[in-house]
């Protein structure tokens, strides 16, 4: 296999700020939701925001997991669109300099960007505008590029819009064809209350792994406890990681449960955790770990990221993650 695993998702520049519960109020944004924004408003928050610090970084859900396992060794490749400016060239450049094979597709137009406002709780709230993103098309897909990965990772953000929609049901409907195994990120519970019909049908018929926290699984199913959601959930798919925030995770595997206990650190920031989660995870069941040490792994992953500002670490973490394991 050329790589371990192939991401398909929305390649966005991040541009993060630390604010105050009432700047959330004042623009009447709740906290922990993933916004679709226009222009108009994507102006109106910068604008509210342009005396505060910044800082900027590759990002998008499905990117962030991709650099994750490069950085930890792996072979990882990304594909979406991006617009022909100079974010785009600073974005695919990121990519490449973390080590992730490049299959993302330019045209004329912005790049999207996504606005992050962390508050003091270390919540974060995404203001995105997807710019050329919502322009990826089948055309785009790179068909071989998925025939020689040992997984297919989607983000669940892309049925958002119609021509990525079709994109990746086109991308999965090949990947079952070839024997790619599949996996499926739910993303978030506002995403899952949207395209939940949608979701259940991948699961009954192309997803082999599914991602998802306790809300976006309450969300699916209707279950309010995790064992009521992963019995409903392993009706359709025989592999499920399910992150319970602060009291650790869950996976399920051909009938087997495996309960995996949380780090204790000190959230600063919880951008990004669910991609490390997950990254960690597909890096260990593609390199020959067990669904237990695959899930450990995962776990340090996603706490060494809540641990800092933003979604990437930065330094070897190979090396440290290496004298983590031993």
């Amino acid at each position: 296999m050329n790589h371990n695993v192939l991401g398909l998702g929305n390649p966005l520049i991040d541009i993060f700020f630390n604010v105050e519960d009432s700047f959330m109020s004042d623009l009447k944004l709740e906290k922990g939701s993933m916004n679709l924004v226009d222009v108009t408003r994507q102006k109106e928050i910068l604008e509210k925001s342009k005396d505060l610090k910044k800082s900027t970084a590759l990002g998008g859900s499905c990117a962030n997991t991709m650099a994750m396992i490069a950085q930890l060794g792996g072979k990882s490749a990304y594909g979406g669109k991006l617009g022909e400016d100079d974010l785009g060239i600073d974005y695919e450049n990121q990519l490449i300099d973390l080590g992730v094979t490049s299959l993302l597709k330019k045209q004329a137009g912005v790049t999207g960007s996504t606005i992050i406002l962390v508050t003091p709780d270390a919540e974060r709230t995404m203001n995105t505008h997807l710019g050329m993103c919502v322009n990826f098309s089948k055309e785009d897909l790179e068909l071989d590029a998925i025939k020689d990965s040992e997984y297919i990772y989607v983000e669940g953000y892309l049925w958002d819009t119609p021509t990525q929609k079709e994109a990746v049901v086109s991308a999965l409907k090949y990947a079952k064809s070839v024997g790619t195994k599949i996996s499926l990120t739910l993303s978030d519970s506002f995403c899952v209350e949207r395209h939940k019909e949608d979701f259940q049908h991948l699961m009954d018929n192309y997803v082999d792994l599914i991602f998802c926290n306790e809300t976006e699984a309450g969300f699916m199913t209707g279950g309010k406890e995790t064992e009521e959601q992963i019995e409903i959930m392993s009706k359709s798919v025989n592999q499920i990681v399910l992150t319970l925030g602060k009291k650790g995770s869950v996976i399920y595997k051909d009938g087997t449960i495996t309960r995996l206990k949380p780090f204790e650190v000190k959230a600063i920031d919880t951008t990004g955790a669910g991609d490390s989660y997950a990254a960690g995870y597909l890096f260990g069941i593609t390199n020959g770990y067990s669904i237990e040490e695959a899930g450990i792994l995962a776990s340090y992953c996603a706490a060494t990221i809540v641990s800092q500002l933003g979604p990437r670490y930065n330094g070897d973490f190979k090396s440290q993650v290496i004298n983590y394991m031993k």
